[in-house]
């Protein structure tokens, strides 16, 4: 049985951030990858152990395609995962 998937607000803001983006560079490609994020996030419902542990309980997910990382928490009590961002790899992170 599949987990269930709770995306929080950082998350959304992510994946809706890149939408803006890629439809700015290309026509439909926003929702392509919005489209891939639906994707993977359908994966990792189904399977969320088979990505790695980045850092103490953070999971990550790299897409194909795009260049992003879904990084995720497994709650295994509630059967479900949590979806903590959707980052950017080519931004700069924040120190």
């Amino acid at each position: 049985m599949p987990y269930s998937i709770f995306i929080t607000p950082t998350a959304t803001e992510d994946i809706s951030e890149g939408v803006e983006h890629y439809n700015a560079i290309a026509t439909d490609l926003g929702y392509r990858f919005a489209d891939l994020v639906s994707e993977y996030l359908g994966r990792i419902a189904k399977l969320p152990t088979a990505s790695t542990v980045r850092y103490k309980n953070i999971r990550c997910k790299p897409m194909k395609r795009f260049p992003f990382l879904i990084m995720f928490t497994i709650d295994e009590e509630a059967s479900a995962v949590n979806i903590l961002r959707v980052f950017n790899t080519y931004q700069e992170p924040l120190y």
